[in-house]
């Protein structure tokens, strides 16, 4: 359930232009699964075009997503699923070591479970390359 209240978190963020006013800002949903992104996303670009175009925004709230956002997850059947719809760019990986419910020392068959689909490009992003630049380490 936490997931519906991280939807008002990022609603209310760029709802108020916080985005918009500091485009440099950088935000990371730590362990927040992905798979209520999409929605979110789809439903907030849905209500700016037809209602919410004084808020004050240049963008549609799922450009400020892919601009400025994260999230991580270490499981998600569903969200993996729908990643083009969230940007492969905006996902990090985590196996969440060394929390007892975290996924590791079985990483690598989660890693395959959910990402088998995927070009190896994709997940090297995910697993990788989007943490390091993320936090300025590539």
């Amino acid at each position: 359930g936490f997931q519906m209240n991280l939807v008002n978190i990022l609603s209310a963020i760029i709802g108020s232009a916080v985005l918009e006013r500091y485009p440099n800002l950088k935000i990371s949903f730590g362990e927040s699964g992905i798979g209520w992104i999409p929605y979110a996303l789809d439903r907030m670009d849905f209500e700016w075009e037809d209602r919410f175009r004084d808020l004050g925004l240049t963008m549609k709230p799922s450009d400020y997503w892919r601009r400025q956002c994260k999230a991580t997850f270490q499981f998600d059947r569903i969200g993996t699923q729908m990643i083009h719809e969230m940007g492969a760019e905006t996902l990090m990986w985590a196996s969440d070591y060394p929390h007892t419910d975290g996924v590791w020392p079985e990483s690598s068959k989660y890693i395959e479970e959910q990402f088998g689909h995927l070009p190896a490009d994709v997940v090297r992003k995910i697993t990788c390359e989007n943490a390091g630049k993320f936090y300025g380490l590539i």
